[in-house]
């Protein structure tokens, strides 16, 4: 029997949380069916009892889990190719968990798009040039998801997004109704004002006007701050593309409101270490009046996850400074999958992808569940959508939404080492920790063009200026 992974036992406690959404998959689960086939094909000595080619899928994705394991279920049964998916989820330290595989050579045969793990990589020979596997009916079905210099870098193509996200206030219809609050907030400010109402007639019921994940600043502000401050500036986590630069100066009016979202006349108790999963349990509770998250993964979640009435909250855009827009907020591409290149069942692991992930049954199954929001053109024409999904419009793509360019630490993060914290630590340490705002940003701005004009320098960073840049249109 193969000796359990390093990586399955320090992350066995996430695996233990997944496996109480109903699915199957778990490492535990796949080991032990391993571990059965081999004793019975042993034992018989029997050519029909040929072993199976495993092929192992990692995901950080719990909302659609029931849905692809379901598929996958489907598939074991009934493919001709001997082949056996096993399906792990992981619920925390994604990231962490890649990184160990690949140092240890156990990066599993797939793996669910994350952006972070694509970019850290894909420099590194790690992912599949799928255009070396496609036929031309399959390049033509999902020619329109191409994008040069994001999933096709130098005429190799790293994954296929088959659907978009993009953030979106999350509010509670009943919550807002009760205090008088007519329509969702515009701006920053009317969200302020309205949060403060909310948490000062009925905090006393356990109901607060606002709460967001702040256990993590990065998962907290790329779903929220980052896609309002696009629209606010035309500047992409900080980065301007006209200008070839770093500039989070323009940053502080949006922080001051947010600095008052999260005080205690606004918050839900305790934000500043609460997590997603606890935040949407609160909000299913109605004990939050509105938070900021993805469209994608909302509709799945109040469904299966944490059951809500559909009737009682609705999506409307992210509030900003003005309530203007000088630039569009980028969509987040979900649904993709990287192809370990590296794996030895390479051929057996694009028959796998293709046939499950990239079908049209899958991806109209997909998007009419409410998953993920479609960006292939035939699904978006053939999907049924139910009410659920249809009556809340700014689930859907709309006019503010566009697919950004990459920056350069989004294009290499290798090549923009930033010195001290981040700019999502240190934007924490202005709304949490008082620290001064101008001077701060001003500081931060300095790191970062510091950082990248030496990773430039040393040859494995890239300037990246855009002539007539215009963040309406980019």
């Amino acid at each position: 029997m193969k000796k359990k992974s390093v990586i399955a036992m320090m992350l066995v406690a996430s695996m233990a949380a997944a496996s109480l959404l109903g699915c199957g998959g778990s490492k535990e689960e796949s080991q032990s069916s391993a571990d059965s086939s081999e004793g019975s094909s042993a034992d018989s000595g029997s050519a029909d009892s040929e072993e199976k080619t495993v092929i192992r899928i990692w995901t950080k994705d719990r909302a659609d889990a029931n849905y692809v394991q379901g598929k996958i279920d489907a598939y074991n049964e009934s493919n001709t190719d001997n082949i056996q998916v096993e399906y792990e989820i992981y619920t925390d330290n994604f990231d962490q968990a890649v990184d160990l595989a690949v140092q240890s050579g156990e990066l599993p045969d797939i793996l669910t798009l994350n952006d972070q793990v694509y970019s850290q990589y894909v420099n590194q020979g790690q992912w599949l040039d799928l255009y070396e596997y496609m036929d031309d009916d399959m390049k033509e079905y999902f020619k329109d998801e191409v994008y040069e210099g994001i999933n096709e870098i130098d005429g190799k193509l790293y994954y296929i997004p088959t659907c978009g996200t993009t953030g979106r206030l999350i509010y509670n219809k009943e919550i807002f109704e009760r205090v008088g609050i007519e329509n969702p907030p515009a701006t920053l400010e009317e969200m302020v004002e309205d949060a403060k109402l909310i948490t000062s007639e009925l905090s006393g019921e356990g109901i607060y006007g606002f709460a967001q994940n702040m256990k993590s600043a990065s998962s907290a502000l790329e779903r929220s701050l980052d896609l309002g401050m696009e629209r606010e500036s035309g500047i992409k986590k900080g980065y301007n593309f006209a200008t070839g630069e770093y500039d989070f100066t323009g940053y502080e009016a949006a922080l001051g409101y947010w600095q008052q979202l999260l005080s205690e006349e606004c918050a839900f108790p305790g934000c500043e270490s609460l997590d997603i999963d606890p935040l949407r349990t609160q909000f299913a509770n109605g004990n939050i009046g509105m938070y900021i998250s993805w469209t994608h993964a909302e509709p799945g979640v109040y469904r299966e996850q944490f059951p809500m009435d559909s009737e009682k909250w609705d999506a409307a855009p992210i509030p900003t400074v003005t309530g203007e827009d000088v630039g569009v907020q980028n969509i987040k591409f979900t649904s993709g999958y990287l192809i370990n290149a590296k794996s030895d069942k390479v051929e057996q692991a694009f028959k796998v992808y293709k046939e499950i992930f990239a079908s049209e049954d899958f991806l109209i199954g997909y998007y009419e569940g409410g998953y993920g929001v479609s960006i292939i053109p035939a699904v978006v024409e053939k999907a049924n959508l139910n009410e659920e999904i249809a009556d809340k419009e700014w689930l859907q793509m709309q006019e503010i939404d566009g697919v950004l360019p990459l920056t350069p630490q989004e294009k290499n993060v290798q090549a923009v080492i930033v010195e001290g914290e981040d700019y999502y630590k240190t934007f924490e340490s202005i709304y949490f920790g008082g620290a001064d705002p101008a001077s701060t940003l001003k500081d931060l701005t300095d790191r970062y063009n510091n950082a990248l004009q030496q990773g430039i320098e040393d040859g494995i960073g890239t300037e990246i200026v855009i002539e007539d840049y215009d963040p309406m249109n980019p």
